[in-house]
């Protein structure tokens, strides 16, 4: 891989952003695939490529264009992960999850079959391409890790990424499928080889119960009663107000279980990590200079998000001179 790397926060189908972007970033198209010239540089995709927007055929195209033509590196999101799990009947495999409801791993209720509505529609008449598009998902890494630096679409946990190596399990396609998938939504250990954790961590990141009943609103209007946190800083002696990672949602300085106090967090001499998943707004800015998240809500329904890129040239220290955007249009 280059040691010049452009990373990509979510898409979520934002097709014509996406293609405005890579031109920016000085990417053309040759070959049926955009490549950067001399292929000096890579880009590397963080995942969430479907659902929301209206142009998810054309935006996976683009993607797996790039990615067979060897110009850039894509990540499983959280939509993917949920993509392959919203399809595929509970049971298949040999694993049935008692704790899941419905005949799928993901529950086929209002909310969430809303979700993939968008996606749905742009194969909309070509079923078999969509299947095809799943076996696809199959092969997209959790997470990419070099000397210089690491990449996910989420969290990026030290411990898991070890186990995933023991294992030599880099994408859903490293092994038996319905096995593995099942496995990944084994939330309560009702097998001992529950694949859980890590990936869950990988792809949606570490949450929390909120406590004394608290709930927030969500941008779509569902009430939540667990918040992201900040997988970055120790949690020690943080607080829920500090360790909550909930854009736009302002929690009080409760104290937080002791689960949470011990666990493990990115610390400041890590290589540097590239993440999206957490819906920023605003202009784009580093959380540290090691930590970078570049998901800045491209999809996000107010229509003032942006598809933000940052420009890597291994740097140990980050420079926020060196994000790249497009607003949404």
């Amino acid at each position: 891989m280059n040691a010049s790397i452009d990373f990509i926060g979510d898409i979520h189908g934002h097709y014509d952003e996406l293609v405005v972007l890579l031109k920016k970033l000085g990417y053309e198209e040759r070959c049926g695939a955009y490549r950067y010239p001399g292929n000096a540089r890579t880009a590397v995709f963080l995942g969430d490529y479907i659902d929301r927007g209206s142009q998810v055929r054309e935006t996976v195209n683009l993607v797996r264009a790039m990615r067979d033509a060897g110009s850039a590196v894509a990540l499983m999101g959280n939509h993917e992960f949920n993509a392959l799990s919203f399809w595929h009947e509970n049971g298949d495999g040999g694993h049935v999850i008692h704790a899941i409801r419905g005949g799928y791993l993901r529950e086929h209720a209002f909310n969430k079959v809303a979700i993939h509505v968008k996606t749905v529609e742009s194969y909309r008449g070509r079923k078999a391409e969509f299947l095809e598009v799943l076996d696809f998902l199959k092969t997209l890494p959790f997470y990419l890790e070099t000397e210089t630096f690491r990449a996910q679409h989420a969290c990026f946990d030290l411990k898991g990424a070890e186990l995933l190596k023991s294992m030599k399990l880099r994408a859903f396609s490293d092994g038996n499928f319905d096995e593995l998938i099942a496995r990944a939504n084994d939330q309560y250990n009702e097998y001992e080889d529950s694949l859980y954790y890590p990936l869950n961590l990988f792809l949606k990141g570490p949450e929390m119960d909120l406590p004394n009943g608290l709930t927030f609103q969500d941008a779509e209007g569902v009430r939540r009663k667990r918040t992201r946190l900040r997988w970055w800083i120790d949690p020690k002696n943080a607080n829920l107000q500090e360790i909550n990672f909930q854009p736009g949602v302002e929690l009080p300085p409760l104290e937080i279980p002791q689960d949470v106090r011990d666990r493990d967090f990115y610390g400041e001499n890590e290589r540097p990590v590239f993440f999206g998943h957490y819906w920023l707004t605003g202009l784009p800015e580093l959380i540290r200079d090691n930590v970078c998240c570049l998901d800045y809500s491209v999809a996000g329904y107010r229509g003032d998000g942006r598809l933000v890129a940052y420009r890597f040239d291994g740097e140990q220290k980050l420079d926020a001179k060196k994000f790249v955007w497009v607003d949404a249009m």
